[in-house]
């Protein structure tokens, strides 16, 4: 709790500037992320052609990835790291099923509104 007393014995407005500080960019960071994708459908409502809508990602693959897409790239590099550096990454990877038990009983189909034979 002392991190939170030490809050409290901050004066009135320097608690209100970093609330305020908080608040723009948690906005700032929703509104980045929104805007992204409500560019994307708008543009796809706009123009159903494929070849307008194959050049408008070929232009966004060209830009400078943002800053959320750097971050969630490097957190996904650090957990294949430490997968790898404890040996989970084999196990991660594994396209190899286990069947414990095999089921041996009969199918019967779901009785359906629609088909009245």
């Amino acid at each position: 709790m002392s991190f939170l007393d030490d809050i409290r014995k901050q004066p009135q407005h320097v608690r209100e500037i970093m609330f305020a500080l908080c608040v723009v960019i948690t906005i700032s960071l929703v509104g980045l992320v929104w805007f992204r994708s409500f560019e994307e459908d708008i543009f796809v409502m706009l123009n159903p052609e494929p070849e307008k809508q194959e050049k408008f990602y070929a232009e966004r693959e060209q830009r400078t990835p943002l800053i959320y897409a750097n971050i969630t790239r490097g957190l996904g590099s650090m957990r294949a790291t430490l997968y790898d550096a404890f040996g989970f990454l084999e196990d991660y990877n594994s396209k190899k099923v286990e069947v414990e038990e095999e089921y041996t009983g009969e199918a019967h189909k779901l009785p359906l509104s629609g088909n009245k034979e």
